[in-house]
Parts: C-alpha cells; structure tokens; sequence
C-alpha cells in the first residue's frame, strides 16, 4: 500500500514522543495527538539501560537524561531479611529516572505546532487514508498512523479487535519516597524475595529511593477499611527493616496499584493498512527485565529510520528488524515473573539456590542480549547511502 508523509501519532506517553523527536531529526512531518492537558506519565521511576541511552545520544538528549537520572552499577538478588544471595555488576550503564523527567525532556524538544493536547481518540478507520474520530467531535485525516495509546490501546482494539491482554494474576505497587541514601544503596538495585512477594527498591537520585512490591493476586486481601499503606506494612512485616522503612516513609497518596499484564507474543503483525503499533500498543511486556520504556525507544527510533529510507515498506522492514528481540524479552520476562512468586517452602529454597548459583556470565549475557542495538547500524548506513 501506498504510503506519503502525512502522519498521525496517537499517544503522548514515552514512546509517542520518542516517535515525535526522531520524526523531527529527520526532518519528516507529523502530527502528535495525547488526550491529557498536558504531557506527563502517572508513574514513578523507571530503569533506562544503555540501549534506549544509546538512542536518545542519537537524538542528542543522552546527556540531559542522565543528568537527571541516578546511576546504576549493579543487582543485589537476596532474601526477604536482606541475606544477599546474588550480585551482579551491570555491564554497561543504567540510570533509574522518573518517568516525568523523560517526559519533560523530550516534549520540551517538540515545537508547540507539532502536538495537540485533550485529543482523545473514539474510533478510527483504517483504509486508504485513516479517518481519526476523537472525542470532541473533530475527524482528521492522515495518510499514516503509528499508534504508541498503551497496553489498552484504543486504536488497537480498532484495528486487531482479537488481541487481548495477558494477566499475570500479580499485584504491583509503586512508590517514591523521601530517603537517606548511604553508600551502600548508593548505586544499587536490590531485589527481595520472599514465597509469594517481592520487594524492589533502588535510587532515583540523591535524596529519594523508588520501590516496587509484587504479591499473587490470589493473596491480596486488603479489608475495603484499612488503607494500603497499613496492608503493605502488615503484608511485608517479616521483611528487613529498611523495607518497613521504606513504606512508612511514602506517603499514601504516593503509592500506585495495578494488576501485572502483556501481550502475549503470538501476533502476527504490528501494522495493518496505514496504521502501524509501537511500544506497549503492540508488545507490552511485564517489567521483570526493565525494558517496557527501551523497547518502545528502540521501536520509535527504528521505524523512524524505516520510514527516511523507505516509506512504502517501513512498516514491514520495521517489524521484519525488530520482532525477534521483542519476541524474547516478553517470553523471558514472563518466564521471570512466573518464577519468582513460590507457593511452598520447597519451592522457596530452590528458587534461593537457583538465584544464588545461576552463573553470572548467564546474568550478563541475557543483559547484553538484551541491549544489543547493532542491527540499527545496517539501517542508518541504508538512511546515510539514501541521503547521499
């Protein structure tokens, strides 16, 4: 199918502006739509390894991120008490940030003509040209949509109506808090295991720590009268102290609960007509491996080049470039979260030997698997030969 330059981006989140900038670097005509007011993520931290920091060097914000993010230098994997069964050095850099801060440093790259905010999207229809119903009533058309609207996507229930989200039956908390980072927390992510919880908890910058806790679904039962923070700290009492700490120190209104979930990579195509997913739109993962945020980066970065070098097959040539790595981080994140809530105390121990004597060089090598950006230079040599 036919493809020209006018293009839609649905969603303002990390992804969509992403999307934005690299359209703009390479001086390609778009329009962002975000339905809130502003631009901003309902979220906490978030961990930013060198993959997506290799790309936003690319877009020339690499520098600006990581001053306003905290470095990582390794994984602790431990018990519920703190008894460390497992450090593993990362082998290249990581920055946990929040969310917002990305947010703002991206869209602050944006010229103001080039978004529109309170879009929400209605429906659209995907055919020669996609027809964008919002809804305030407005229809706009455009020859190209790259969808980047979440894991409960609007335009995908649109588009490929049969795919659905996968639970994960866990519940996850987030929260930031104020915190007095000593040297040993300094530049370190720590992960807790204890039957069916988890606790994670790491550095956002020099003053404030970000945690997350995880437990079964099947286990969650909060009395409708006691506010969450008194659950966690009932729920997690026989944790180590700095856990306690932790939850005692965040403000209520600072704790966020969802329900863990994916997609299920069984899918056939990320794109249909003249619309086309990227990020959790189409490949939503679990956040066992921390890489919700940089495989979105990767694929705004990604379908960009696809679409300077060739517009009538970017599409194809972009999910053709990227499926295979998506494919097994959502398999191994899974396969992660499965493995990491037990039910008995057998199972308890065996996940204990498992995380304390897998080999390390196993560790690093899923790591460096996993941000492994070299398939991008083939593309921007493709892009660099075009120009020429």
């Amino acid at each position: 199918m036919k493809r020209t330059g006018k293009i839609a981006i649905i969603g303002g989140g990390i992804g969509g502006l992403t999307m934005a900038l690299t359209l703009k670097r390479n001086n390609q005509g778009f329009k962002l739509f975000e339905k809130s007011n502003e631009f901003k993520e309902v979220g906490a931290g978030i961990g930013i390894a060198s993959n997506a920091l290799k790309i936003f060097d690319k877009l020339n914000i690499g520098n600006a991120l990581r001053e306003k993010g905290h470095l990582l230098k390794k994984t602790v994997l431990a018990t519920e008490k703190l008894k460390i069964l497992k450090t593993v050095p990362f082998p290249e850099e990581v920055y946990c940030i929040h969310r917002a801060s990305i947010i703002d440093v991206i869209s602050n790259e944006l010229d103001k003509n080039s978004y529109e905010l309170n879009k929400e999207v209605e429906s659209i229809e995907n055919q020669e040209n996609v027809k964008i119903k919002f809804k305030d009533n407005t229809v706009s058309e455009f020859d190209t949509l790259i969808a980047s609207d979440g894991i409960n996507s609007t335009v995908r229930k649109s588009v490929f109506p049969e795919i659905r989200t996968r639970h994960t039956h866990q519940v996850i908390w987030r929260g930031i808090t104020k915190f007095d980072i000593n040297a040993d927390l300094k530049h370190t992510y720590y992960e807790l295991f204890e039957g069916s919880l988890r606790f994670l908890f790491l550095p956002l910058n020099d003053t404030e720590m970000f945690w997350l806790a995880v437990q079964e679904k099947k286990n969650f039962s909060k009395d409708s009268s006691a506010s969450l923070k008194s659950y966690l700290l009932k729920t997690y009492s026989e944790f180590h102290p700095i856990v306690l700490d932790l939850l005692n120190r965040t403000m209520e209104s600072n704790i966020l609960q969802n329900e863990l979930a994916d997609i299920e990579p069984n899918y056939k195509n990320w794109f249909k007509n003249n619309t086309v997913f990227i990020g959790d739109s189409i490949h939503a993962t679990t956040p066992n491996l921390g890489q919700g945020a940089c495989q979105a980066i990767e694929d705004a970065y990604t379908l960009g080049l696809c679409i300077k070098n060739d517009m009538n097959t970017s599409f194809s040539d972009y999910q053709n470039v990227r499926l295979k790595k998506v494919e097994y981080i959502v398999k191994q994140s899974w396969k992660i979260g499965k493995m990491s809530l037990t039910s008995g105390g057998l199972q308890k121990k065996l996940l204990h030997l498992l995380l304390r004597f897998f080999p390390e060089k196993q560790y690093q090598k899923r790591f460096k698997r996993i941000i492994d950006i070299e398939y991008l230079n083939k593309l921007e040599n493709t892009t660099t030969n075009n120009v020429l």
